[in-house]
């Protein structure tokens, strides 16, 4: 499970992300108009992390993570359709929110939480090394798919990736909010541990 929702998160981030400002230009804007989207575009990341940051503790890590793939899903479905400025720049701007919600909810807090302390370093790094390996073979998809579909091509790669990524959180996933780490393992006390409170 830390596997894929890494080698998602890091897809959204260098199959879609660092290619906003290739594909403006590649669609017609010109290299400065393109590089003022992106910017607007990207400053949706700083409150994505804030919000990923605030949230994870007050509505579980699950919750937030289901929920921030279902909006990065909505506002990618709609993005390629927005012909307007200012319908762009906002769709892209929530898009980027839902996906840095997700960045820091994957990267900085719940992929460690998944495994016992005496591998967490290991296990951890093992999810990694996919997520990052896994970026290796994403430009030549980013290129193939938008050359021949688009914007809307890449998105759906995203989005495909993130439905999978929903599906394996809600069957797999543990909610490690407000618990402590020895209490994610029953098998180390023999325990059973208690539904969690609110």
């Amino acid at each position: 499970m830390g596997s894929v929702v890494l080698i998602t998160v890091n897809t959204l981030i260098f199959g879609f992300v660092n290619w906003i400002p290739t594909f403006f230009v590649q669609q017609g804007l010109s290299l400065t108009t393109s590089f003022v989207y992106a910017l607007v575009i990207a400053l949706g990341s700083p409150l994505g992390c804030a919000i990923g940051a605030f949230t994870a503790d007050r509505l579980g890590r699950r919750a937030c993570i289901i929920g921030a793939s279902v909006m990065t899903i909505i506002f990618g479905s709609i993005y390629p359709f927005m012909k307007e400025p200012a319908l762009l720049l906002t769709v892209g701007f929530f898009l980027i929110v839902g996906i840095y919600i997700l960045t820091a909810l994957l990267y900085g807090v719940y992929t460690s939480e998944l495994f016992p302390t005496e591998v967490r370093l290991r296990a951890n790094g093992f999810c990694n090394m996919l997520g990052r390996g896994f970026t290796v073979v994403t430009p030549i998809l980013v290129v193939y798919l938008f050359r021949h579909y688009s914007v809307a091509g890449v998105l759906g790669l995203m989005i495909g990736l993130l439905v999978v990524q929903i599906v394996v959180v809600a069957a797999w996933g543990i909610e490690p909010a407000k618990r402590g780490l020895e209490a994610l393992d029953p098998s180390e006390t023999g325990a059973t541990v208690a539904p969690q409170t609110a």
